[in-house]
């Protein structure tokens, strides 16, 4: 799975923060632009895990028959919440959905590393075998501390079974460098958020700026895949109206990150 570049599926959600309605219930049937994610050529979909679990049933069935494989699938479920339950609901669809790795966020109080690391644990062996947890090292989050979410991790499992995810942001081009400096091989997986780079800027362009974080981060983790996580258009990121916060600009703005990206890799 090396270097694959997956499409976000929260890039094409309008209602992806509860900004467009509220309950932050799914506007987008992601089975209806199937094939122009894979016209544009990406090897796979991060699935929002509310594109699986907050369809319909008809929605579901065309997603898992599609040819577009679901890689990583991207949940929400809270970790200050002592109760495992809902985690362990997550762990049953990343096998439902077929998914290689499930992406999640901990949570953000200091004095709670611990439990973080504990609820870290169980989840972990509620994981299928197949997948790979990947922490997004999310600012404002505990695992924002790259030496913090090291700790936590080398405590539970390996690099091949937990992975980190950093984040490429053109407007903030180092965001990435310090925790690759700490956890290593341990990164394998990148989320790319370009919404802030008009549609005007080529592709040629845009692989120059992201090739430095392209080059060092698959240097120092082979292993390592990508998402296209956000794109131009996507309302509050570069435009100040929701005119242009729908599925068919944003495949337009993530076909051309999506070219870029494959050149500077």
């Amino acid at each position: 799975m090396t270097g694959q570049i997956y499409l976000g599926t929260v890039a094409i959600e309008p209602n992806r923060w509860g900004l467009a309605e509220p309950g932050g219930h799914p506007l987008t049937r992601v089975s209806e632009w199937l094939a122009n994610i894979a016209e544009a050529g990406f090897d796979g979909l991060e699935l929002w895990e509310r594109h699986a679990r907050s369809v319909p049933d008809e929605e579901l069935d065309a997603l898992l028959a599609s040819e577009i494989p679901i890689r990583i699938l991207s949940c929400y479920t809270s970790w200050d919440e002592p109760d495992d339950a809902d985690r362990a609901e997550t762990a049953t669809w990343i096998e439902r959905v077929g998914a290689q790795g499930v992406k999640f966020n901990v949570g953000s109080d200091p004095d709670s590393i611990a439990d973080y690391t504990e609820r870290l644990r169980r989840f972990e062996a509620e994981v299928p075998e197949s997948a790979r947890l990947l922490c997004e090292c999310h600012f404002g989050t505990v695992a924002e501390d790259p030496k913090v979410a090291r700790d936590m991790f080398d405590s539970v499992a390996d690099a091949d079974r937990l992975g980190a995810i950093v984040h490429v942001h053109p407007m903030a081009r180092d965001e990435w460098s310090e925790p690759l400096g700490v956890l290593g091989d341990r990164v394998r997986h990148v989320h790319v958020q370009v919404a802030e780079v008009p549609q005007s800027t080529s592709a040629a362009e845009l692989s120059e700026v992201l090739r430095p974080a392209a080059e060092a981060i698959s240097t120092a983790s082979p292993e390592a895949t990508w998402t296209i996580e956000f794109s131009h258009g996507m309302w509050g990121f570069g435009r100040d109206d929701a005119e242009f916060d729908n599925p068919a600009y944003i495949l337009q703005s993530a076909q051309r990150d999506l070219v870029a990206l494959r050149a500077a890799l």
